[in-house]
């Protein structure tokens, strides 16, 4: 509910402690004045007083009307930096979405479509990119776009002085010529098939920004910057001449809140209208949508939670061993038990609906009578029949996340029932996953927020030369760095290459779904389940219309009733 403030009706703590004081500040005077003057002489007082109550009246409705404009999000973590070039976190990405577009985006099928750029060609070779940008696109500062601020954003992020992880994504591309106003070209020093995919991360920027970008944004997308206070709140406000358009509401303020407690109290209580993928638990989820005291939106997710097998392990080394891990485990329950449905079961790394799914690939139903078959088969014959000595004992390390730790521990009870004696370890994130990364694990506990939207997931998870650490390949050989199972496979990398080089949607369609059987066979990863998207929202909110890919770009669309 909007609460407005009016002169005689008090509806706001703030507004009538305002009144209070200063009808205490008035009244004295009054009285002076009268005891002076005569009480005839009261009246120009008292409609200075009542002007006064007046004046407080107008600006407390002013106040109310903003907030009834304002749409009012929370986030978990701020913003590392608000420069496009920079470092970044999910929410850093996230809010970027809101102040700069990109040369290309993605569609639902995770297709590379148009943005800034209204279309492109490709050399054969994969090293020029040449890109014809769309006109009549202005910033926020009122210059229009040219291709000399998209060749200002890339190379000043490649130049050599400029300190941001980005930088090494694009450690293939030498140098980007504006050719026209608006035409640019991307110069690479050798074949760059995954260009495409690694502009998505990077908004264009004016020419000249320099370093006060990272603190004054100014880019083309339909919020820019108002104001920040630091680990507290981003305030953005609607740019009604955004490419694309503009916002449904005015003013965005997106407030941190890290405690999912004080999250759920400032939802319920209206202080927060929006809550998009947060640490709710899903009970409380799962509530508010049976009262409907807040509106719930549960949506198809694309990010992916899985099990790590590390295949250099003496007892995982055994593709049986693996598959038979796979068949053990009852993911439908534990999606029903502890994500209390909001979450959808995984069969391949890539999400259902993306361009390049592969729905005939193998799926591993939960058949424990066939998991034993395969331990058997691998040498680990049950030693007491129905008694308590296990086949076999094996190690799972997760984060010291309270979520990761409950999986881990009905993963242990579901793997028990085989034979699997499985000992739980869990770890502060970065030890965890510096432990992934240098092969000291057994089973591994993992989210992959994003990067499976995108073909080159294949190369950069399951590529033999995307180990990390692995000391036989240089880092100019490297393919990537999620590939921490230590899967090796010749035939796999032939597949990949040879998806990547050709541009027949037809052939790659047949390579990957190859690839994808492959990986479902040899089990490098345990495909767990996609979790949902949930929105939780005031009944204010309307228009809302969650994205697979979880991005914030439906921010945009979102309107507040009164």
């Amino acid at each position: 509910m909007t609460h407005r403030c009016r002169v005689w009706l008090v509806h706001s703590e703030e507004c009538a402690e305002q009144r209070s004081r200063a009808m205490r500040r008035s009244t004295v005077s009054d009285r002076v004045r009268m005891k002076r003057v005569g009480a005839c002489c009261a009246w120009p007082a008292l409609a200075l007083l009542l002007g006064g109550w007046l004046l407080f009246g107008a600006a407390c409705q002013r106040v109310d009307d903003d907030a009834a404009r304002t749409l009012v999000m929370a986030v978990e973590t701020p913003p590392i930096t608000f420069d496009p070039r920079g470092p970044t976190n999910s929410e850093t990405a996230h809010i970027q979405q809101l102040i700069f577009h990109t040369l290309v985006r993605t569609n639902e099928r995770f297709e590379i479509v148009p943005e800034l750029a209204e279309r492109w060609e490709v050399d054969q070779a994969q090293r020029r990119y040449t890109f014809h940008l769309r006109s009549g696109v202005t910033f926020h500062d009122g210059r229009r776009l040219t291709a000399r601020d998209v060749a200002y954003t890339f190379n000043s992020l490649i130049a050599p002085h400029f300190d941001s992880p980005k930088r090494a994504a694009f450690s293939k591309l030498d140098r980007v010529e504006a050719v026209d106003a608006h035409t640019v070209v991307f110069h690479c020093r050798e074949r760059y098939p995954g260009l495409l995919v690694d502009l998505l991360a990077v908004g264009i920027i004016p020419e000249g920004s320099g370093e006060t970008i990272a603190e004054h944004p100014i880019g083309t997308g339909p919020f820019q910057l108002e104001k920040y206070i630091e680990s507290q709140e981003v305030d953005l406000r609607a740019f009604p001449e955004a490419f694309g358009g503009g916002p449904g509401v005015e003013r965005l303020r997106i407030r941190i809140i890290r405690d999912p407690t004080t999250l759920s109290l400032e939802l319920l209580s209206g202080a927060v209208q929006l809550a998009f993928n947060t640490r709710l638990s899903p009970d409380f989820i799962e509530e508010q949508r049976r009262s409907g005291a807040l509106k719930v939106i549960v949506a198809d997710g694309a990010s992916i939670e899985y099990l790590v097998l590390n295949t250099a392990d003496p007892i995982l080394s055994d593709r049986r061993v693996r598959q038979a891990i796979a068949y053990a485990l009852d993911r439908r329950a534990i999606i029903e038990s502890l994500f209390r449905g909001q979450a959808r079961e995984a069969a391949t790394v890539l999400p259902p609906g993306h361009w390049a799914y592969h729905p005939g690939v193998r799926h591993y139903a939960y058949d424990p009578r066939q998991a034993e078959r395969l331990l058997e088969a691998a040498g680990y014959p049950d030693p007491d029949g129905p008694g308590p000595a296990p086949r076999l004992h094996l190690t799972l390390k997760t984060s010291s996340a309270e979520q990761a730790r409950q999986v881990a521990t009905i993963i242990q009870e579901q793997l028990r029932r085989v034979g699997i004696a499985l000992d739980l370890q869990s770890f502060e994130l970065q030890t965890y996953l510096n432990d992934l990364n240098r092969g000291r694990f057994q089973i591994g506990y993992l989210r992959l927020p994003g990067a499976n939207r995108f073909v080159d997931i294949f190369k950069a998870a399951f590529g033999s030369r995307s180990i990390p650490f692995d000391p036989s390949v240089s880092e100019r050989e490297r393919t990537g760095f999620l590939n921490r199972a230590r899967y090796r496979n010749p035939a796999l990398d032939e597949l990949i290459a040879a998806a990547e080089a050709t541009s027949d949607r037809q052939e790659q369609l047949r390579l990957y779904a190859r690839i994808q059987e492959i990986l479902a066979d040899d089990v490098p990863w345990i495909y767990l389940w996609y979790p949902a998207n949930v929105a939780v929202m005031s009944p204010r909110v309307k228009n809302a219309h969650i994205p697979t890919s979880a991005d914030f770009t439906f921010i945009k669309d979102l309107t507040l009733a009164p």
